[in-house]
């Protein structure tokens, strides 16, 4: 039982150790998150949207027409 009266204890003082985040660091973090998780969710999109033309190409067909000029 003292180790788990000792553990929180501990548990306490290390509580007491995190510095927290005022209302504008808090507001800033926030922001930057954000533009962050928009920015690479545009980025993913346009991504996938290139790797989506990407497939659309007949290669087959373009390498037929390289092969016929020569």
């Amino acid at each position: 039982m003292n180790k788990i009266k000792e553990f929180i204890s501990d548990m306490k003082k290390e509580l007491n150790r995190i510095r927290w985040c005022k209302g504008k660091e808090l507001i800033k973090n926030i922001i930057v998150t954000l533009i962050f998780i928009i920015f690479f969710a545009i980025f993913f999109v346009v991504i996938e949207y290139i790797i989506s033309l990407i497939r659309l190409i007949d290669f087959k067909q373009i390498i037929e027409s390289i092969t016929d000029l020569f």
